[in-house]
């Protein structure tokens, strides 16, 4: 029989593991979104930028894989 334990333990660092890379590619979206503020002198133009640079970064993140939060 299979040991609960040894599945709970996989579960926890599987949760983990889900959770920095998410993190990381938060914090990489966050960081696009500033550099493109800064460039643009926070004007209207760059937060439009900015805010099309997050919409599309995230849904590359769900779509790819990649990003640990909406992983199954």
């Amino acid at each position: 029989m299979a040991d609960p334990e040894a599945a709970t333990d996989t579960d926890s660092d599987s949760k983990t593991r889900k959770l920095v890379r998410g993190c990381g590619c938060t914090t990489g979206l966050v960081a696009l979104a500033l550099g493109i503020l800064i460039i643009g002198d926070f004007d209207s133009g760059a937060w439009a930028s900015a805010l099309g640079a997050v919409v599309i970064g995230t849904l590359v993140f769900m779509m790819s894989g990649v990003n640990g939060f909406w992983e199954k």
